[in-house]
């Protein structure tokens, strides 16, 4: 996989911007407030059709304008491929090639990403919201039966949300139904990702550090732990009857993968208060690549990476160890505000210079 060619018209900063990427390491570096982290937001836009830094998608609409315009030429298998993305705050176009589609979603997939920024931290230490994206943004590029109960879930939870703040308890059955099966497949799903995630993690930490014990994910459910999608279906199911009182009173649904989280320990500890600051970021990093390890084995191809603004604050030691790691992806994105740092073969894109051309 390698993205060519990215054009950005009244995307954040950018009132028309044409760029063209090696299909190695591309270093973008800038001072700051030149857009160096919109530059990777497009990117990851065109990959998840999601913004990493706002839910509100007029914000990435420029200043003074009324749309943004996205076009990328990327190549999968030598075959180029060309994404358009319009979107004026209320209509949005979404073109593949020849094909149109109705939503954002539809681009998961289609050039799958993995991106490591400083918000990662929140993974250690933030609120579960941040590890519940982590595990519906990686599942939904792999899997799309994954998306398609993660609307039916949403939906179905907006619902019986309504009858609970209603009190219609007597039509809440069928919503229990609904809410039972897709909840099944996403804790189910979840709980596979995060144990297939264990093995490459622990693998790519022996070469990036030598003062971290293996961690331990484990991943915390609201209900009891099942196995396979049937039995948490039916224990969903058993749940959520047992525990409809409760939900009256509280007026919302208070089991259940929107609620369910994971835990990093180290050496039987939680990384998130025994861990130092250099020991979550190299794990950190160490996950990210342990999820492009996932993807590039269910793909066959190597997905782009991206590292918005790569950390200076990390000792020479890591970070010689995570250059040495970028040689085996493909594709890298690596923002940072100056060319401080050496990398071997690298694409070096003076922002100042590109937009003032």
């Amino acid at each position: 996989m390698f993205l060519k060619t990215l054009r950005l018209r009244n995307f954040r900063n950018y009132s028309n911007f044409t760029i063209n990427f090696s299909e190695h390491l591309n270093v973008i570096c800038g001072q700051n407030a030149i857009g160096k982290t919109n530059l990777l937001e497009a990117i990851n836009f065109i990959s998840t059709g999601k913004s990493f830094r706002t839910l509100n998608l007029k914000e990435l609409i420029k200043h003074g304008t009324n749309f943004f315009f996205i076009e990328a030429e990327f190549f999968i298998k030598n075959i180029s491929q060309i994404i358009k993305i319009y979107y004026d705050g209320t209509t949005k176009k979404i073109t593949h090639n020849a094909n149109s589609y109705p939503s954002f979603t539809s681009l998961l997939g289609i050039l799958p990403t993995t991106l490591h920024s400083p918000d990662d931290l929140n993974l250690i230490k933030g609120k579960p919201t941040a590890r519940r994206k982590f595990l519906n943004l990686y599942l939904a590029q792999e899997d799309p039966l994954y998306v398609h109960h993660y609307l039916r879930f949403t939906k179905a939870l907006k619902h019986r949300n309504h009858l609970l703040k209603s009190k219609k308890s007597h039509l809440l059955k069928p919503f229990n139904i609904e809410l039972a099966k897709s909840a099944a497949y996403l804790t189910t799903k979840r709980k596979a990702f995060l144990k297939t995630l264990q093995k490459p993690l622990n693998e790519i930490l022996k070469n990036l550090s030598d003062v971290i014990d293996k961690p331990k994910i484990y991943y915390l459910s609201s209900i009891q732990d099942e196995n396979d999608i049937e039995k948490t279906n039916l224990s969903y199911l058993k749940a959520l009857e047992q525990n409809q009182k409760k939900d009256l009173d509280f007026k919302t649904t208070l089991i259940g993968p929107h609620r369910d989280d994971f835990s990093i320990n180290f050496s039987g500890k939680a990384a998130k208060s025994f861990a130092s600051e250099g020991q979550k970021k190299i794990l950190l990093y160490a996950i990210r690549f342990a999820e492009w390890e996932l993807l590039h084995s269910k793909y066959e191809q190597k997905p782009p990476f991206l590292i918005d603004d790569f950390d200076a604050h990390l000792d020479e030691k890591h970070k010689k160890n995570l250059k040495q790691a970028f040689k085996k992806f493909s594709q890298v994105f690596i923002t940072m505000p100056k060319t401080t740092e050496s990398f071997e073969n690298a694409h070096f894109i003076n922002l100042k210079d590109q937009m003032f051309k």
